[in-house]
Order: C-alpha cells, then sequence, then structure tokens
C-alpha cells in the first residue's frame, strides 16, 4: 500500500533540492524526518513537508487495512522542475540582465517495508561492507611487506631530470658537517708601468 503527497510550485532550485532528495531518499519515515529537521538547506524544509503530510495520509486512510506507521519508508521521492519564471536586472548603461527563478515539484511516496527487505541503513553492513576488521596489520600491509625483499634487491635505476641529466645517488648532502673545500680565490693581476704606460692600457698623451 502507497501513500503519496505533492508540494508543488516551489521557489527552489531542482537542482539543489535533489541534493536534499537523495539523502533521505530510503530512510525510514521518522528517521527521514529527524535528518530533515536538521538539515541547513533549505529545501529540507519543503521537503520535509511533503514528508510529513504523506505520513499523515498513512495515518487518516480509511480503508478496511490499516498500515502500519512504523514500518513505513521513503519509497519515491522526486523533484521535478516546474516553469521558470522570467525576470530582469537592470545593469549599468540601460542594459538588463536576464534572472531565471527556477521552480520545483516534489512528489513523495512512503509504502510498508517488506520484510525480506532490509533498510537502506543497515543493507551494506549486511552485505558485509562495513564488516570490523580483527586487531593486527593490514592484509595489504602484509602482502606489501612479502613483496618488499624482491624489489630490493633489483638495482634502483636513476631517474632523469632532463637535458641529459642524471640524479646522483651518492652526493652528500648539503651541511653534513664535513669541512668545505678552499675556495679558489681570484689571482690578483699586478699593473706593471712600462715605458708605454701601465700594461693592457693606453698611453697617455
Amino acid at each position: 500500500m502507497e501513500f503519496r503527497a505533492r508540494h508543488k510550485w516551489l521557489r527552489l532550485s531542482p537542482t539543489k533540492a535533489r541534493l536534499v532528495a537523495d539523502a533521505v531518499r530510503g530512510l525510514d519515515v521518522q528517521e527521514a524526518i529527524d535528518v530533515l529537521k536538521f538539515m541547513p538547506q533549505k529545501a529540507a524544509l519543503y521537503i520535509g513537508k511533503a514528508v510529513r503530510s504523506a505520513l499523515a495520509n498513512a495515518r487518516e486512510h480509511k480503508g478496511e487495512a490499516k498500515p502500519d506507521v512504523d514500518k513505513l519508508y521513503v519509497q519515491t521521492l522526486m523533484v521535478d522542475g516546474g516553469p521558470t519564471i522570467k525576470r530582469i536586472k537592470p545593469r549599468a548603461y540601460g542594459r538588463a540582465h536576464r534572472k531565471r527563478r527556477r521552480t520545483s515539484h516534489v512528489v513523495v511516496i512512503l509504502a510498508e517495508r517488506p520484510a525480506d527487505l532490509a533498510p537502506r541503513r543497515r543493507a551494506r553492513a549486511a552485505a558485509g561492507a562495513h564488516r570490523v576488521r580483527e586487531p593486527g596489520p593490514h592484509p595489504k600491509a602484509l602482502e606489501g611487506e612479502a613483496a618488499a625483499p624482491a624489489a630490493s634487491t633489483q638495482p634502483k635505476k636513476p631517474r632523469r631530470l632532463g637535458f641529459g641529466r642524471r640524479e646522483k645517488y651518492d652526493a652528500k648532502v648539503k651541511g653534513d658537517g664535513q669541512p668545505k673545500p678552499p675556495s679558489k680565490e681570484k689571482a690578483t693581476v699586478e699593473h706593471r708601468k712600462t715605458e708605454s704606460g701601465t700594461k693592457g692600457g693606453s698611453k697617455k698623451k
């Protein structure tokens, strides 16, 4: 049995509303209401109203078979785009820029969860996605340790640094405490005076 509610003509972008809808789709009704209550997005307020309206429809059902409200969950939550309202914004030099005000239509369908269908929150845990790992080293770490000796036996190849240069692995780090090599001081050249003047210069007249 399904219970439907609609919230139309929302002054909200469908793209932003779908982000909120994806967060609560598949959850139990009460859990979805609690999540939407504390979400800061504007769309959470309107989607929460639609979910509570569908829940009220289920409680006020006049049929012979009364639904179990505790088993209801958000089966379908669709956000469709509505008409776009065109507006303009005045700009400089008499120009006008187009402003598009988006609208949305929200459709919520609640249904009773079958016994063989686990809640979305516990479905992955039942499938083993959230298994608790036993204490100890990770299996991938053990595989890496087993492969490490084979990789260490091969000599390390120098990297290409571009322009035909190679990286030197035996280069010493600067500032390792060893004395610096003697710096090559510039040889001072003494100018000798000759009859024609200073060597290398023109003769003064």
